[in-house]
């Protein structure tokens, strides 16, 4: 069923994909967001975080051409580029990222801990993170394409941690919808809080439609200006050599200087140059030439 209202709740998960995988959202939100803006049946479908396989049902169901990936499965969100892993444009994108460390992934619910597991990151490593998946999955959708993100917000030591205010501002799109997901059958519904926590009871759900380039739109589209210059010179960077590519500082200066325009620093070619020397995420494989540390 197309969402018919802005806020939606659904006490059965329903019968997709694998209940036992810890975080994995229920089906009715994925089918109702690809039977609302999935509106061209040729085009494809992308989930590029499956998790226990709750899209890949829904959209066999749907009968779409879908393109479902995931860390548990070898593909990298913040190395690999996704529009060369689906061959084509998609028409749609579902993301249900983690929601920070609220659970871990890799090492717990799959596999061995994995340095690139967005719920094994710090705040600070996993908000760069975010800014990187999110450009990837912007760019993988045709111009006029939409994709949706479902993030939760959370606590952590008495700080509120807004995400999906986050998702908000550094994502490239063209904000088109609001969905907010009322929580049910949560482990914390079943603990007790003392004192004057209120207990978070729902998701967000946003839906962006694809306009430019993720790092160069802001050269044209003033408006979102103020907004994306929450994006990180770094994680700039690395969206430009994801997909194993290999350039030099000149290449990377001439595909940033639209982005670079839009930062109030007038020595941003010598801060690429200090950016791209942190070896935790690049590694220089000749003079002047650069590629991301695996």
């Amino acid at each position: 069923m197309k969402f018919e209202s802005s806020v939606v709740g659904y006490p059965d998960r329903g019968h997709w994909g694998d209940n036992e995988y810890r975080g994995n959202c229920t089906g009715h939100i994925i089918k109702s967001f690809f039977e609302t803006y999935h509106r061209n049946k040729s085009g494809i479908a992308v989930d590029p975080s499956i998790g226990g396989g709750t899209s890949v049902q829904v959209a066999a169901e749907l009968g779409l051409k879908f393109v479902g990936t995931d860390l548990h499965q070898g593909f990298n969100l913040l190395l690999d580029d996704l529009r060369a892993f689906t061959g084509e444009d998609a028409h749609s994108a579902f993301w249900h990222p983690p929601y920070a460390d609220m659970i871990h992934y890799s090492g717990n619910v799959w596999g061995e801990e994995n340095p690139w597991d967005m719920s094994r990151m710090r705040m600070p490593e996993f908000a760069e993170a975010l800014e990187l998946a999110v450009m990837n999955i912007h760019d993988c959708v045709e111009k006029g394409g939409h994709y949706g993100i479902l993030m939760g917000n959370l606590r952590r030591e008495g700080a509120y941690y807004n995400l999906s205010s986050l998702v908000e501002r550094i994502a490239p799109g063209k904000l088109v919808d609001e969905i907010i997901k009322v929580q049910h059958n949560c482990q914390s519904n079943s603990r007790s809080y003392s004192g004057k926590i209120i207990r978070i009871a729902h998701e967000k759900l946003l839906i962006f439609r694809r306009g430019k380039d993720s790092l160069f739109f802001l050269a044209t589209i003033e408006q979102r200006a103020a907004a994306m210059t929450g994006i990180t010179w770094r994680a700039a960077v690395r969206r430009l050599l994801q997909g194993n590519k290999t350039l030099t500082l000149q290449q990377i200066n001439v595909l940033i200087e639209p982005y670079a325009r839009t930062k109030n620093n007038k020595h941003w070619q010598a801060k690429i140059r200090q950016v791209v020397q942190d070896e935790r995420y690049f590694v220089r494989v000749a003079s002047g030439t650069y590629q991301l540390a695996a």
